[in-house]
């Protein structure tokens, strides 16, 4: 039974020195889904202010450049890198979509863009419909499927309404598969200042990562010392 019981906690430490591992190599590069038909100057502010916190601290940008909101987080992810001097190359990843990919190939390209990185952030997700409406972008959700595929930590700013907002409403519906959103769901569906809603994001991962880490056990016991 001992010994059993020993098995098993070894089991568990490795998952969590593994997640930990994983943390520490990923964490570290944040996606930013999202997609915007028009210009929007909230979004702008929404997106430079994320950019340039997690960049402040010590993260690495992953766009691949979404209608509207790739361009507002690549422009301000480089504003940001080269007013301090920093190697653009090392600290942001664009990886534009060309226009002429087969389906199967957008599906391999989202793949390889989401993986090595630890979070999702979703934010707008919009596009036009065939009759001129505004509507959850459909690569959007898509990328958030991606996400949690690779397990990934999804933060939706569903404030900022359409792709981001559906998937914080099914999060907040199913919250008990989200744990980490569970005290901060409800401020990510209302909050609308882009200062406030960049602090609540960087608080969010810096949140996971802390838990990650400490939730790492110490070595098990050895079987044979039993």
């Amino acid at each position: 039974m001992k010994k059993a019981m020993a098995r098993k906690r070894k089991y568990v430490y490795e998952l969590k020195k593994l997640e930990v591992e994983e943390m520490e190599k990923e964490g570290k590069n944040i996606f930013i889904s999202g997609s915007l038909d028009n210009e929007d100057e909230k979004a702008y502010k929404i997106a430079k202010a994320i950019c340039r916190r997690l960049i402040d601290n010590g993260f690495n940008i992953v766009t691949g450049f979404g209608k509207g909101i790739g361009y507002y987080v690549a422009g301000a992810s480089i504003q940001k890198l080269e007013s301090i001097n920093e190697n653009i190359e090392d600290r942001l990843i664009m990886r534009p979509f060309a226009d002429d990919m087969s389906s199967e190939e957008i599906k391999q390209y989202r793949n390889k863009l989401i993986a090595n990185t630890k979070f999702t952030i979703v934010m707008y997700g919009q596009a036009v419909d065939n009759n001129g409406n505004k509507v959850a972008a459909n690569g959007v959700l898509e990328e958030v499927r991606v996400s949690e595929e690779q397990n990934n930590y999804i933060i939706p700013i569903g404030s900022t309404g359409y792709a981001a907002e559906k998937v914080a409403l099914d999060i907040k519906n199913n919250i008990t598969s989200y744990p980490y959103l569970e005290n901060y769901i409800d401020n990510l569906c209302v909050e609308s200042d882009p200062n406030a809603i960049a602090k609540l994001v960087l608080h969010i991962i810096t949140d996971i990562r802390n838990n990650v880490v400490n939730q790492s056990t110490e070595p098990p016991t050895k079987v044979g010392d039993l």
